[in-house]
């Protein structure tokens, strides 16, 4: 994903660059705890090493956390790396014990996003902060596709319906499906957790279609997607809002 150069491969790789950007701003001492939790493959863990931090690293996937582990000795900064199978409800962490908590492309997947903020926010210490991502609700590209656009709810409900009343039979391709959700319902997940939200960016346009069916070939995706996160990152009133991630920073209370 973070080599590639598709739309997906675009938006993930600006999405780790921002959020190392945030880090740098934010100035934290090179002896804070950090903790990177839904680690993945570790790059983030990684690169965070290699600004001198130690990075407590987590994963519900074992396999992850294997190539996790490669990807910090490959860059020679495993001494500064521990990694483990981790489960973010219940991570088994102390209190308090980490400065800065990293926790990129995972909320959008859980179904109790607010115990796992919970949970997150249980393990910053306090003045300490927390970077996460959740999928934007009102997405400009889900806005514009006629199959996914709210305001035709009362359409689809209806022929839901019908079809239901005709004993027809909707097939389920069983993907996994991911969750989202508004800023203000994030900001109410941050405010049980006791943390506050002191910034956010949108990120992420398309890919675009209609019925879902793609629009643009792979090149123009890429070239729309960096012309909207220009708007985006100008506060263009329609863009500043509705990118397909939020990017959200928030400080725990003292």
């Amino acid at each position: 994903m973070y080599t590639r150069r598709d739309l997906w491969g675009d938006i993930h790789q600006q999405r780790l660059g921002r959020f190392l950007a945030w880090v740098d701003r934010l100035n934290v001492p090179p002896e804070t705890a950090v903790a990177d939790i839904g680690c993945g493959a570790g790059l983030a863990t990684v690169a965070l090493a290699q600004r001198g931090f130690c990075v407590e690293a987590t994963d519900v996937a074992n396999a992850m956390i294997e190539i996790a582990r490669q990807n910090a000795v490959a860059a020679g900064v495993q001494a500064r790396v521990r990694a483990t199978v981790g489960d973010i409800y219940d991570l088994g962490l102390p209190d308090g014990a980490f400065g800065l908590v990293l926790s990129i492309g995972v909320i959008p997947w859980l179904q109790s996003p607010a115990e796992a903020i919970a949970e997150l926010g249980r393990i910053v210490k306090a003045g300490g902060y927390l970077l996460f991502t959740a999928d934007n609700r009102s997405r400009l590209a889900s806005l514009l596709d006629p199959a996914t656009t709210p305001a035709l709810d009362w359409a689809r409900r209806g022929l839901k319906t019908i079809l239901r009343s005709s004993d027809s039979q909707v097939s389920s391709h069983g993907s996994v499906r991911s969750y989202r959700h508004s800023l203000k319902e994030v900001d109410a997940f941050l405010s049980q957790a006791g943390l506050e939200r002191v910034h956010s960016e949108t990120l992420g346009f398309g890919p675009f279609t209609i019925f879902h069916r793609k629009l643009l070939s792979t090149n123009m995706e890429v070239a729309v997607n960096r012309g909207f996160q220009r708007f985006a990152d100008t506060r263009w009133p329609l863009f500043r809002t509705t990118g397909a991630q939020f990017l959200v920073l928030a400080k725990k209370r003292s």
